[in-house]
């Protein structure tokens, strides 16, 4: 059989199709690389979230046919399908689709956090350590979500990215898994769960999953393409209170009353695989009140934002990861580039195997044992919101250009913002048939439906 791998890149580009598990990199730049092996991520890192899992049971042959797309697109010998042993629904489902393929195989993970970080993961599949400030790419292997795969199969039949599936889950009257048009405001999403069950100013909304979300004041910000779930916790819920935190109160209390026990560090997934992030010696240099970008400071590049260190580690309650999130973003405002952690042929080191954050333990630890036990099921049918937000930075890379104008009309699947020329970006196409009201160049494009 022969296979044009530049014919399934162009469609994935055309598809708009992005990394539906994380930051969104656009799916046609991973693809057009070459590689020994593809794995599709159906971890599902966060807890609460089942949006990969009941895709993967639902839409089997989908995932199953995208990996097969993607490893004929990158020259791969190799096909991964990697979930949790516990997804028994889904293994169910995949497992004979994958047999029918001698070189894919499904890879049962253990129930652990954070099992679907991607240098997690390709260690657990591979045995390789991916070097300091490095992609899988640089092992030999393209990590993508099961929600990328699944659109990659639907590029090769012409579909662009219009739909998300997403859980919708906490304090509200229905929670479920469902699928909705990208650029659905998040009220309409809460609404289709039948609303929240706590008044107004009694509840706060996290965009994501509970750990790596992020905290709402508006709920008409859209679905994006990268969005897995909506998490809905009382106003004074642990998450909550710790997310509103201010960063001035985090570094305070960092100086104040770090004792330098090295939890944080012993429990770092990044640390454990190898690699030289030691959060409490970033929160040492923090507490001492040194700002220069040294070689402490500057490891907090290397920092996957998973939370272990600050929702399970510590046991004084600071915030280590909210500590480096803000060293990034300060490093990023002065141009810093990372040319310092760049080690390679890592190993991991000796705890590693007997280190993962068991996952019961951690919900226990961040009060979310009573949701995570709530079925979510997978409820399909067409829902059409009365306007959608199509954000033209939805992907990793530059703003999307819009190329439609206030008051055309358009349908479902339309383009209606192109990647700018000679930029690493990703194509956007309106979700629903509407007429367009209002455009904001490098935001988003607002339709009304008709």
């Amino acid at each position: 059989m022969i296979v044009d791998a530049d014919q399934i890149v162009k469609n994935v580009r055309e598809a708009g199709v992005v990394g539906a598990g994380g930051a969104g990199f656009p799916t046609h730049v991973k693809l057009a690389a070459q590689v020994q092996t593809v794995i599709a991520n159906g971890a599902e890192c966060e807890p609460l979230l089942q949006a990969d899992r009941c895709l993967m049971a639902a839409c089997p042959a989908d995932v199953v046919t995208g990996l097969r797309l993607a490893m004929d697109a990158t020259g791969a010998s190799r096909g991964v399908i990697a979930l949790k042993a516990e997804y028994e629904d889904a293994v169910a489902a995949l497992e004979p689709l994958a047999a029918r393929h001698p070189d894919i195989d499904l890879h049962r993970l253990g129930s652990y956090y954070p099992a679907g970080d991607e240098f997690l993961l390709v260690e657990d599949v591979t045995g390789q350590v991916i070097p300091e400030g490095g992609l899988p790419l640089h092992v030999g292997v393209v990590v993508n979500n099961v929600g990328t795969l699944a659109n990659v199969a639907g590029a090769g039949r012409g579909l662009s990215v219009t739909q998300r599936i997403l859980t919708v889950v906490g304090q509200v009257r229905r929670p479920l898994t469902l699928r909705v048009p990208v650029g659905t405001p998040v009220r309409d999403v809460l609404a289709y769960a039948g609303g929240p069950t706590l008044g107004d100013g009694e509840y706060a909304v996290l965009l994501g999953g509970p750990l790596m979300g992020r905290l709402l004041d508006d709920l008409d910000v859209p679905v994006l393409k990268t969005t897995s779930g909506v998490v809905v916790l009382p106003a004074e819920h642990y998450l909550v209170r710790r997310k509103s935190r201010t960063v001035a109160t985090n570094v305070r209390w960092a100086r104040s009353a770090c004792d330098q026990c090295r939890d944080c560090t012993e429990l770092c997934p990044r640390y454990l695989i190898g690699h030289d992030l030691q959060p409490h010696a970033i929160m040492r240099a923090v507490g001492q009140g040194l700002v220069e970008a040294n070689h402490v400071i500057t490891s907090a590049a290397l920092c996957c934002e998973c939370g272990v260190c600050e929702y399970y580690a510590c046991p004084l309650h600071l915030s280590p990861l909210e500590v480096n999130r803000e060293i990034k973003r300060v490093l990023a405002e002065q141009g810093w580039r990372n040319t310092e952690h760049r080690r390679q042929d890592l190993v991991t080191r000796d705890m590693w195997a007997y280190r993962h954050v068991p996952f019961d333990r951690l919900l226990a630890r961040v009060d979310l044992w009573d949701y995570e036990h709530v079925p979510v099921p997978l409820e399909d049918g067409d829902r059409f919101p009365p306007r959608v937000i199509m954000a033209l930075k939805q992907h990793t890379g530059a703003p999307a250009r819009p190329v439609v104008a206030v008051g055309d009309t358009v349908r479902a699947g339309q383009l209606v913002g192109e990647i700018p020329a000679d930029k690493l970006g990703a194509r956007v196409h309106t979700s629903i048939d509407g007429v367009v009201t209002d455009v904001v160049t490098d935001r988003q494009i607002v339709i009304e439906a008709r």
